[in-house]
């Protein structure tokens, strides 16, 4: 029986994208692999277990995914001789690890495009090193390596020619269960964020210039500066160093228009994307763009960008806008308010491609993938 090795320490109370992903695959992995015992690394913070299984066994190991510690400290503790694969799900693998590997990259943009991943120079400086080196390493000794979109694949075959041979996509699932209409909280669960009765848009990221968060605030306080009973609602984190977004948050006009959160739990979320009357995604670059599926299988239209990974994702259930372009997300903005024919042709095309993503594909298709790395 095949001992395969997963880092799930970002599968912790507070949850990132990479620990939504690693604990949907490894919980829709497990019952279908029963050739394979798994090794579930877990942060200490951890107290519930991920799978009850008897084949399942969990180790701790303190540090994020894609720290330092990963890097130097975690394959010195544990080398992983005795187990037949190691699966990074996010960019970095450990140096010492003595077990073949499959690591997943879910993009390169600090690679491709630092500008968009920091505002800060150090920080892009950096990370950009880090992150090239570590990628580059990770990449070059894998078995197999994931790219969870086309677009990534894409990229991978750009600066990494030599790995695309044994790249394979596997896009992210959906939980249909948690992103089912029915089960949003009512408006009135919003009415402390929003007043009731009040339209709003709604954009959900975090901070980074690649989301383009600035551009779309300029075109909505425009496009809907007419419309003073519609707000857009921003559940963005804010640091000190983001220059460009602060300035713009200091307008009076952006004020009136805007209302922050810095974060929302997961059932507010959920009703945030049901009731919103659209969901602003244009982003500059995506490794994916989780976000704008789950506001389609709630049945909300979604304002999407021309971003590669994007377009892959949303196809025909979300209105493409150019991101950089200021009069294109402007009149976009407006067509989907106002055009109600619109709106729920998007809304059906959506929920129709929404269904499409599953993580009991993905599991599966990630379980093939390992397989083919194990057997050389």
């Amino acid at each position: 029986m095949y001992r395969v090795v997963i880092d799930a320490r970002s599968v912790v109370a507070r949850q990132s994208g990479i620990g939504n992903y690693v604990d949907a695959l490894v919980r829709h992995m497990v019952p279908l692999a029963t050739d394979m015992r798994f090794v579930i690394l877990r942060h200490p913070d951890a107290t519930v277990p991920m799978v009850k299984s008897d084949r399942v066994e969990e180790l701790r190991f303190r540090g994020e995914t894609k720290s330092v510690d990963t890097v130097f400290r975690l394959g010195r503790a544990h080398s992983f001789a005795d187990c037949d694969l190691y699966h990074s799900p996010a960019d970095l693998v450990p140096l010492g690890i003595r077990c073949p590997w499959v690591v997943t990259i879910h993009d390169l943009m600090w690679i491709e495009a630092r500008k968009l991943a920091s505002a800060f120079l150090p920080v892009r400086v950096a990370n950009g090193i880090w992150y090239t080196l570590n990628i580059r390493r990770s990449v070059a000794g894998a078995r197999r390596v994931i790219a969870i979109s086309q677009a990534t694949a894409d990229a991978i075959e750009r600066v990494f020619p030599a790995a695309a041979s044994k790249t394979t996509v596997v896009h992210h699932g959906l939980d249909h269960e948690r992103y089912a209409p029915g089960n949003a909280g009512p408006r009135a669960v919003l009415d402390s964020i929003v007043p009731p009765g009040m339209r709003y848009s709604l954009i959900v990221g975090q901070g980074s210039p690649y989301k383009n968060h600035v551009g779309m605030l300029r075109a909505f306080v425009e496009a809907m500066r007419d419309r003073p009973g519609h707000k857009l609602v921003l559940v963005r984190h804010f640091s000190r160093i983001d220059r460009g977004m602060n300035e713009l948050m200091a307008r009076p006009e952006v004020r009136e228009k805007v209302i922050s959160v810095p974060f929302v739990p997961a059932d507010i979320l959920l009703a945030l994307y049901r009731h919103a009357r659209m969901l602003l995604f244009a982003s500059h670059y995506e490794g994916f763009g989780l976000p704008a599926l789950e506001a389609m299988s709630l049945c909300t239209p979604v304002l999407a960008s021309t971003a590669a990974a994007v377009r892959e994702v949303t196809g025909s259930g979300a209105l493409h806008a150019i991101p950089d372009d200021h009069r294109d997300l402007v009149d976009k903005m407006r067509r989907l308010d106002d055009d109600e024919e619109l709106r729920q042709r998007l809304i059906d095309a959506g929920q129709r491609r929404a269904a499409e993503f599953s993580w009991e594909r993905a599991a599966r298709a990630t379980l093939d993938v390992y397989r083919a790395a194990i057997e050389g």
